[in-house]
């Protein structure tokens, strides 16, 4: 990411859930930031906050502190229109599970004109958008259909199609892979990483599925509501990862479990900092 104002910037942010008298803290001080036409994939395991984190992205629902700007509006602060008007404009979610963002009533095409539609594009310029859009993902040839008769690949091109109908800036996209084979999956993000390259979109795609890692710049591992891990990709045929371990703005260091296996050492450790560099050793 250049020197320019972030396109995402997530700053110390909080969500606590409440029900009852039980509270969950699902994101706890995570800090974030994407620049313009960057493409970030999420992981971590079920109930780390990947899916409040792109709730709060996508202005569904605010966060319990901490702040959160995209193209440098103050998402938290919204009230419940402009939040409304936010996400029709500056932002495309792909839900998980791709009928999430389908109308079964509509054909292929009219379900990707619809958002413009609803924004105020005029039905001529949505026709075309939506051509664009069809034949960039490949599925032109059934635009005549209804989702229930598409392919399992398909559904999830229209999901997305759908999502980036009105030329949002950010496309959030929740498991776009998890119901597809490795093959289909690869030209599905073969596909939309063109896509994504036309519209000049960034995009935040949350995932399980190791393929998606090798088609964006960086990928972030979110362990319990905190970013714990990045892994930047050095060069475009090397395709090198290297892992940066991030600190908290608590000073609080968490070693990955796969590297502490990779040592031999258990998950208890002494971390020494010597000038240079930092040297661990096991705690029996």
């Amino acid at each position: 990411m250049s020197g320019a104002a972030p396109l995402v910037e997530c700053e110390g942010l909080v969500h606590i859930y409440k029900s009852a008298d039980i509270e969950v803290v699902a994101l706890q001080g995570l800090d974030l930031r994407l620049g313009e036409r960057e493409t970030l994939a999420v992981v971590g395991r079920s109930g780390s906050g990947k899916s409040t984190l792109m709730n709060i992205l996508a202005g569904i629902e605010p966060p319990t502190a901490g702040r959160v700007t995209v193209g440098g509006l103050d998402v938290g602060r919204m009230d419940a229109r402009e939040r409304r008007r936010y996400r029709g404009r500056q932002v495309g979610y792909c839900w998980q599970g791709a009928g999430g963002n389908l109308v079964g009533d509509l054909t292929v095409r009219q379900n990707v004109v619809l958002p413009m539609l609803a924004a105020g594009v005029g039905a001529a310029g949505a026709r075309t958008r939506a051509s664009q859009l069809l034949e960039g993902l490949g599925i032109e040839g059934v635009a005549g259909e209804r989702p229930e008769a598409l392919s399992g690949d398909q559904t999830q091109r229209l999901a997305l199609a759908v999502a980036l109908a009105n030329r949002p800036r950010l496309l959030l996209a929740d498991e776009p892979t998890a119901e597809l084979d490795s093959p289909t999956a690869r030209r599905l993000l073969r596909d939309l990483g063109d896509l994504l390259a036309d519209t000049r979109a960034a995009a935040i795609l949350v995932t399980h599925d190791r393929h998606v890692e090798r088609h964006v710049d960086r990928v972030v591992q979110i362990r319990d509501g905190r970013i714990s891990t990045e892994t930047r990709w050095d060069g475009e045929e090397a395709r090198q990862p290297t892992e940066l371990v991030v600190l908290d703005r608590a000073g609080r260091l968490q070693v990955p479990r796969e590297y502490l296996q990779r040592l031999g050492l258990r998950d208890r450790v002494r971390m020494v900092i010597e000038e240079d560099h930092l040297r661990i050793f096991p705690v029996d």
